[in-house]
C-alpha cells in the first residue's frame, strides 16, 4: 500500500518565525509502500522482531529501518538481540521458546514500542491492512495484553479473528507467519490508515450508542501523572474552564468512552503527550492547542507528529512553548513538569476563540 494523499499544510495559527524549522512540509509517508508479507520458519522474539536468514525481516518494527537505509546503531542493537535470543532458543535451553508448527498461519502485530499510542497507530493499522484474511489467521497475543482494555475492546470487533496467547518472555519459532509491516517511524502517520482506523472505531461507537457527558472544548488533565503535568494545576483547571473547557482525566473512561469524548471535541488542548493521539477522533476543522516544552523549539528532535495528525484531518493547530521547572530529580528535560502562563495561554485561547 502506497499513499496517494496529499497533505496541504497550514501554519500554526499562532506561527512564529522562530518556529520555521519545527513546522515543514513533510511528504515522506509518499515514499512508504507497506506491503503483507508471508513468512516461513522464522523466528519470533517476545516483543516481535523476526528473524530471517539471520537479519531483522523489513517492517517487522518501526525505528530500525533496514539496510541499506537505517539508522545503524538502532539496527544493530536491536539486531544483536534478537540473534541473541534466537542462538539460544535453538542451542540453548536457558530461555523458553515455543514452536508453531503445523499448517496454520501466523499472524503479528507488535513491535518492541507499545502504548496506547502504538496500539493506535501501528498495531490497528496493521490488523487492518489483512481485514479480509481474518478467518484464515491466528493473532499472535501476548499474555500482557489480556488486562489492556483497549486491546480487549478493539479486537472484540473482530470476533472471527482467533487468537494465540504467548506467556510473558517466551520466543516462538513460527512455521507460517503472516507480517504486515509497519511504517518506518513512530512519529509518522499514513493518511489512509488514519482514516480507515477512525471509520472502524466511529462505526463500533455509533453501535454502542455510546455518548460524551462532556461539551465540545475539553482539557486533558494530567493531574493524576506522575511526571509531566503543570506545576499549578488547580491554576489551569480555573483558566481553562473560563474559556469553557471540561476537565478530563481519560483514565477515568473506557476506550469508547475516550472516542465519545474525543468525536464532540470541537477544540482540544493539554500537555504533549501519548495521548494526543486522540486527537485522530476529533470532528475535521476543529482546533488543538498544543501545549508542550520551550526546549523543543530548539532541541529538534521532537517532530511535532501531532501537527502532521493536524494537518491530515484539517483540524487548525496552535503551539504553547513553556518554561519548565528544572527538577533535579527529573533526568530528562522531556519529562519535566510545566510551569502554566496564564498570560501565553489566555493569549493562544483567545486566537481559539476567533478562529472558531
Amino acid at each position: 500500500m502506497k499513499s496517494t494523499y496529499h497533505i496541504d499544510y497550514t501554519l500554526p495559527l499562532n506561527f512564529q518565525p522562530e518556529w520555521a524549522h519545527l513546522f515543514k512540509p513533510d511528504y515522506k509517508y509518499k515514499t512508504v509502500d507497506l506491503r503483507v508479507k508471508e513468512l516461513k520458519n522464522v523466528f519470533v522474539n517476545h516483543y516481535g522482531l523476526i528473524i530471517k536468514n539471520g537479519l531483522l525481516v523489513k517492517g517487522c518494527a518501526p525505528n530500525i529501518g533496514c539496510a541499506p537505509f537505517y539508522d545503524k546503531s538502532a539496527y544493530y542493537k536491536h539486531w544483536r538481540k534478537a540473534t541473541e535470543q534466537w542462538l539460544v532458543c535453538k542451542y540453548g535451553t536457558s530461555i523458553p521458546s515455543i514452536k508453531l508448527d503445523g499448517n496454520t498461519k501466523y499472524l503479528v502485530i507488535h513491535s518492541p514500542w507499545f502504548s496506547y499510542y502504538f496500539w493506535i497507530t501501528e498495531c490497528l493499522p496493521r490488523l487492518l491492512m489483512v481485514k479480509d484474511q481474518l478467518q484464515e489467521l491466528t493473532l499472535i497475543y501476548p499474555e500482557s495484553w489480556k488486562n489492556i482494555t483497549f486491546v480487549n475492546e478493539t479486537l472484540a470487533l473482530f470476533p472471527q479473528l482467533q487468537k494465540i496467547v504467548i506467556p510473558a518472555d517466551t520466543h516462538l519459532f513460527v512455521k507460517h507467519l503472516v507480517m504486515p509491516e509497519v511504517k518506518p517511524w513512530t512519529p509518522m502517520f499514513i493518511p489512509e490508515l488514519v482514516f480507515e482506523v477512525r471509520e472502524l472505531l466511529f462505526k463500533a461507537l455509533q453501535e454502542k450508542n455510546i455518548t460524551s457527558p462532556f461539551g465540545e472544548r475539553i482539557y486533558i488533565s494530567r493531574k493524576k501523572a506522575a511526571r509531566k503535568k503543570f506545576t499549578d494545576e488547580n491554576l489551569a483547571d480555573n483558566v481553562l474552564m473560563q474559556y469553557g473547557f471540561d476537565s478530563v482525566c481519560m483514565e477515568n473512561y473506557s476506550f469508547f468512552e475516550q472516542i465519545a469524548i474525543m468525536e464532540k471535541a470541537n477544540v482540544f488542548t493539554g500537555i504533549t503527550g501519548a495521548g494526543h493521539i486522540n486527537i485522530i477522533f476529533m470532528p475535521e476543522n476543529g482546533c488543538v492547542l498544543d501545549i508542550t516544552n520551550k526546549d523543543f523549539i530548539t532541541k529538534t528532535q521532537y517532530k511535532f507528529h501531532f501537527y502532521k495528525l493536524c494537518q491530515i484531518l484539517k483540524i487548525q493547530y496552535l503551539v504553547s512553548f513553556l518554561n519548565h521547572e528544572n527538577s533535579i530529580n527529573v533526568n530528562h528535560y522531556s519529562i519535566q513538569n510545566l510551569i502554566f502562563e496564564k498570560t501565553l495561554i489566555e493569549k493562544n485561547l483567545n486566537k481559539i476563540t476567533y478562529a472558531k
